[in-house]
């Protein structure tokens, strides 16, 4: 496994989850039909955008099981952006297939998950179960449980934050 990629994609995976908990109170404060706002919408394409690099970065670390990040990661790209394009449009079905795309963001995880058990379950688990719990949460905004998301975010962002410290202690501390 090459460390440096997967601190990479991890530091990715954060800033885009710090933009994703700001969608999601924003959603909470205005609505599920904020969804459709232009604000929440440029808020989602930098998510996207940031989506790339790291997808390729954390291909670049060759993980464990790395089939499921590439079966799983490209397909919930391909499924949001056509989901943004709708709601772009001002359909909220977009929102609705947008939600549809972030469900295998878990299951692309799968490989994160197992790759980085080795240096720390704690923060391996809290990454995985938080993006489960954040999947979870999304069609829940419907129900005015978007809060459920919330918090998903929330732990996995912690869940990051320390495999990003272990990372960049065991990654760039080491010599290559």
């Amino acid at each position: 496994m090459n460390g440096r990629f997967l601190l990479q994609g991890n530091i990715i995976s954060l800033i885009a989850s710090i933009i994703i908990l700001y969608g999601l109170i924003l959603l909470l404060e205005n609505g599920i039909y904020f969804a459709l706002s232009k604000t929440f919408l440029i808020l989602m394409t930098l998510v996207w955008i940031l989506a790339i690099p790291s997808y390729i970065s954390y291909r670049r670390s060759e993980l464990r099981k790395q089939w499921i990040l590439n079966s799983f990661a490209i397909p919930a790209m391909i499924i949001t952006f056509i989901g943004m394009i709708l709601a772009y449009m001002g359909n909220f079905l977009g929102i609705e297939i947008i939600v549809l795309g972030y469900l295998f963001e878990p299951i692309a995880g799968i490989s994160i998950y197992l790759s980085t058990l080795s240096s720390s379950k704690i923060y391996s688990s809290l990454f995985f179960w938080g993006a489960v719990a954040f999947t979870i949460g999304l069609p829940l905004y419907i129900t005015n449980l978007g809060i459920v998301a919330v918090i998903g975010d929330l732990i996995k962002m912690v869940g990051i934050l320390g495999l990003i410290n272990i990372g960049r202690k065991t990654y760039l501390t080491k010599p290559s």
